[in-house]
């Protein structure tokens, strides 16, 4: 089997298995978003949130992504099994020692993080209160994320990808049954919903297991490693990369929360709206960066750049080929999908109008971060962590200067613009440095292409624009927007085929195959 066509599958089953987690994830939304609105609870719960999935990226997804695939596929490359298995229990351990410690310090300094994250939230006690109670409630969340993360680092580097790609629907049922059945019995509501987070943890990490045992691991006490130096020299940088992600992403809540400059309800708008924009991106730019990875280590393993280049450009054409649709749809019709997905309940017109405007500007940057994702992760199969870590501190600096240049004017609009041109100025630097690296052009490959599939993209969404605005607005939202994709995808496929563009073919294979029916067959 191919690169390509492994990269493809195994990306075709991290879709199948993330879309089965967004489709629950949107029903987990619109049941809060009807329960909470932009209300303090929600805006509450998304801060409390948002502080463990910090410490997540900082020290466990993002880290066992970029330092520990990498060095595992290399002694996996080189067929020496058991090191392979000795580095995964010594990393085991480490991680579980590590991610203890952050779980009980974080719920301690619980009211210190709050005034960090959310100033704007001091002057409201019960707001200020409620906040610092959920984020004592789910910040030991991190120990048991991090840990699901380890397994699916060590599972991913095996090419199995399917089980570790269902966590996350997992943790959504679970927060599912809770909005249904636990919250409405519950006061404050929101309370329930962070234990069911917690529940959710616990599940989605025991799912796991069984299947690393039985690919070979076994818990055994190993602390040192030979392998353990390199992946400690790739995860510093890496980290410090995460912190600036994130550092990014904190001070965007910390000026969110200014609701006298930004609007109130700002904080919970834009995390419906960055939820949307996830979609799309997890779907396709989070899981090819995901599938290629192992692929890539092992062709820098054994120095082949030429078969690197070639399976980066394949990459990044794919991507666009299914991002550049995503974002025009998402930016045409923005105000429909708010209205039909959220207006309900707590979640009224006024919270439609601010999550639109901040969902459209979100959405001009979603091909920029899908190929930062992509790009970032060929640095990191390379071993070179410090490269992204850099260009990503130059984007963190143009990034808060627009948002606080922007935030004024624009409202909570300027925030998700300067988000997005942030991301575009990224991928840009990611892309030129990664073409020195190889000796080798990237964007002119992929430029054309993007071209073609841009031009495919805008005449969909046209035909997107007039179907709904001719008929499909007067029907009930879940219909209206159904018909609407529906033709929206048929349209795109036709202006591919006019276009000439190569990925529609290697798609129609793909959906011919559908690989959901191999979800839990490794590759």
């Amino acid at each position: 089997m191919s690169s390509s066509t492994r990269i493809a599958r195994s990306a075709g089953v991290l879709a199948s298995a993330t879309a089965l987690s967004r489709l629950l994830g949107f029903v987990r939304d619109i049941l809060m978003a009807g329960l909470f609105g932009t209300t303090a609870q929600a805006q509450a719960f998304v801060v409390a949130f948002r502080l463990p999935n910090l410490m997540r990226d900082l020290v466990a997804e993002g880290a066992v992504t970029s330092a520990f695939v990498p060095v595992l596929s290399w002694y996996r490359a080189k067929g020496d099994t058991r090191s392979f298995w000795a580095l995964s229990q010594a990393l085991a351990v480490r991680l579980l020692v590590l991610l203890v410690v952050l779980g009980a310090a974080g719920a301690w300094a619980a009211p210190l993080v709050v005034r960090l994250i959310a100033p704007g939230f001091v002057g409201d006690p019960e707001k200020f209160a409620l906040t610092v109670r959920l984020t004592r409630i789910l910040f030991p969340f991190i120990t048991l994320v991090g840990l699901w993360a380890y397994f699916m680092g060590l599972l991913n580097s095996l090419r199995h990808f399917a089980v570790p790609a269902l966590g996350p629907a997992i943790l959504n049922v679970a927060m599912i049954a809770a909005c249904l059945w636990w919250v409405p019995r519950t006061s404050p509501g929101v309370v329930a919903l962070a234990i069911a987070v917690m529940i959710g943890g616990v599940i989605q990490l025991a799912i796991q297991i069984p299947v690393a045992v039985r690919m070979g691991f076994r818990w055994r006490w190993h602390w040192a490693h030979p392998g353990s130096r390199e992946i400690v020299r790739l995860l510093g940088p890496r980290m410090v990369g995460s912190a600036v992600y994130q550092l990014n992403v904190l001070i965007d809540t910390a000026l969110a929360s200014l609701s006298a400059v930004v609007g109130d309800g700002a904080v919970a708008a834009l995390y419906f709206a960055n939820r949307l924009v996830q979609l799309p991106l997890a779907l396709f730019g989070t899981a090819s960066a995901q599938a290629s990875l192992p692929t890539l280590s092992e062709q820098a393993a054994h120095e082949d750049l030429e078969g690197f280049r070639r399976t980066l450009t394949s990459v990044l054409r794919m991507v666009g080929f299914v991002i550049l649709p995503s974002m025009v749809a998402l930016i045409v019709l923005a105000f429909p999908i708010v209205e039909g997905l959220f207006e309900r309940g707590a979640f009224d017109h006024r919270a439609t109008i601010m999550t639109s405007q901040a969902l459209i500007c979100y959405s001009l940057g979603l091909l920029a971060y899908a190929v930062s994702k992509v790009v970032s992760g060929a640095f990191y199969a390379m071993r070179d962590t410090r490269t992204p870590v850099r260009l990503a501190a130059e984007s963190l600096v143009v990034s808060v200067a627009l948002s606080v240049a922007l935030m004024w004017p624009l409202r909570i609009a300027g925030l998700a613009l300067a988000a997005a041109l942030a991301n575009s100025f990224n991928a840009l630097r990611l892309m030129r440095r990664m073409e020195q690296r190889l000796g080798g052009a990237l964007l002119g490959p992929v430029f054309g292409p993007w071209a073609r599939m841009a031009v495919a993209a805008a005449l969909m969404g046209g035909a997107c624009w007039a179907i709904w605005s001719l008929g499909c607005a007067q029907l009930p939202a879940w219909l209206g927007l159904g018909c609407v994709v529906v033709s929206g995808i048929a349209m795109y496929a036709f202006a591919c085929w006019l276009c000439r563009i190569e990925e529609l073919s290697t798609v129609m294979r793909w959906v011919s195959r559908w690989p959901f029916l191999q979800l839990f067959a490794s590759d």
